[in-house]
Formats: structure tokens, sequence, C-alpha cells
């Protein structure tokens, strides 16, 4: 019988219980689908997870050739100008990928935050950043899911930066769509200090990503690079990065990501608490960048 059935709503959590693996990949969402004693319910939600999970795990394998390019390069500078660490300060890069943010946290600060923790699904491109001889910043990385919440007490960073990974939520304990963004926005009001700021990005309305794809192809095509570097990935994954990134635009218009306007976003950060709403346009104008306060 169904009630006899596990069921959890923080999937992460379960996992970890059934499979007792601290990095829950996809092929640990594919065993424990397999198992005969979860709910039905439990098991759809899995399934959706499994997809995903899958998606980011290969985009993961390109997105460096990403942050190569001209858009990406803009939007990390507009996150740049909006974040003010101040020596002492903890912060979060939640969604870190390959820790560009948190090095962007790092040198703004003059080298002087006391910590950053980087929370991702894939902490692979952040661990290859991490072991690099030239890196030496506080970064500790902690393997998290933005769907599940954050595994940290309540008001203990001094500032947030999330990029590109809110809206991309699509399942918190069973919410989706615009209650699922507005969940995630919560948890990192809850998380964050009292004056503490975040700092996040989402693709706005009809994004058309089409546009970041051509205004990078001087990049992709960089002979300079492919010479002096032997950089070949760049014009290899570049079809890839199109891929993935349609396929991202595609999510949002299907509902199953979340990407709304400005007055939309002011609405929910208003409800939750948040002040003081600055906005910038990057990447091309396709994201929506924010910076808010927690009084």
């Amino acid at each position: 019988m169904d009630n006899d059935k596990i069921k959890n709503k923080k999937l992460y959590k379960f996992l970890e219980s059934l499979m007792d693996n601290p990095e829950l990949t996809s092929e640990a969402f594919q065993k424990a689908i397999m198992r005969d004693d979860i709910d039905p319910q439990t098991k759809e939600r899995l399934k959706k997870w499994v997809k995903e999970i899958e998606f980011w795990e290969e985009y993961s394998n390109i997105y460096r050739n990403l942050e190569k390019t001209r858009p990406y390069n803009a939007l990390t500078k507009t996150l740049g100008r909006l974040i003010e660490p101040l020596p002492g300060d903890t912060w979060l890069d939640a969604g870190c990928g390959p820790a560009k943010i948190s090095q962007v946290i790092w040198k703004k600060s003059d080298k002087k935050v006391k910590k950053i923790i980087g929370t991702d699904i894939v902490l692979e491109p952040a661990e290859q950043t991490l072991n690099r001889p030239e890196e030496d910043m506080p970064l500790k990385l902690v393997y998290a899911n933005m769907g599940e919440g954050l595994p940290f007490p309540d008001a203990h960073f001094d500032g947030i930066v999330a990029n590109l990974v809110a809206p991309y939520v699509i399942d918190y304990e069973g919410k989706t769509g615009k209650s699922a963004l507005m969940s995630v926005l919560k948890e990192m009001f809850r998380v964050l200090k009292p004056n503490g700021q975040m700092i996040w990005s989402t693709p706005k309305p009809n994004v058309r990503f089409q546009l970041v794809f051509l205004a990078s192809l001087p990049d992709m095509l960089n002979i300079y690079h492919y010479i002096r570097y032997k950089d070949f990935t760049r014009i290899l994954q570049g079809s890839r990065i199109l891929k993935h990134a349609l396929a991202i635009q595609r999510k949002g218009k299907n509902g199953d990501y979340t990407f709304l306007s400005t007055e939309e976003l002011d609405n929910i950060l208003q409800e939750i608490g948040f002040i003081k709403p600055v906005w910038k346009k990057s990447f091309t104008q396709q994201v929506l960048v924010n910076k808010v306060f927690k009084p």
C-alpha cells in the first residue's frame, strides 16, 4: 500500500539517507527511482530531477567556455559593480559553478573577506578552480541544492550572490513556478544577516539567448587564442553552449523555469522583506541583475 511507502519533501536529504551519497548525482537518482518502497508522488518528482541534474552535469562541462565570452564578462562586471564586501565578511556564492563570482568577491574585498562558501549541485568545476596553484581565496565548497533549502543557520551571511540560479529551481519541496522562486528567495533572506546584501540575476521574460550567442561569436572564433593558447574548445563547444541556452530559454517559456518582469519580482521581494532594490541589465540585455538589502 502507498501508506507504507517512503515519502519525503526534502528529496536530497531523503536520497542521502537511501544512497549514503554526499554528492547526489543523476546516477544516484536513477538508483533511487528503481526502489519499490518510494511512494508514487515522490518517484515522479525524482524522475523530474534526474533530467534536471543530467542537464546541469552536462552544462558544467562547457560552462568555462561561456565565461570566455564578452557577454559573460559584461555580466560579471555588472555583478562586480554591485558587490560590496567588507573586511571580515562571510559571503555565500549560491550556485557557484566554476567559482568565478567567488573570485570577484575575493578581489573586490582586496582579499579581506573572512570566508566565502560556494554551493552547487555539481562541485567539480569549483574544485578545479581551487586546485590551481595561484588560487588563494578562502572558499569552502558545500554540496547543496537551492530547491531543498540552504544548510546554514539564520542570519549567517553578510552577503549573497546567486548568479543565474534562483529562477532555474524546478521544484522547491513540491512547489513549482512562481511559488518555488519565492521560496528560494525567502530562504536567502533567512540566511542573510540584517543589513546584508543580496545580488542575484535572472533571464528576462521572453529571453532571446540567440543574441548572446551572436555576440559571443568573435570570442569563439578568436584565432589568436587558438594559436597562442591552443584553446580549441571554444569553437568545438560553441554549438553545445547554444543548445543548452536554447533549452533554458524553452524551459522558461514552458514554465519549468520562472522568468518574471522587474515589476513582478519587486512585488515578491517586497513581500519577503527585502528593501532598496536596484536593477541593471546585462548579458546582451537578456539578463536582469538585482541588488537588495535585508533591513
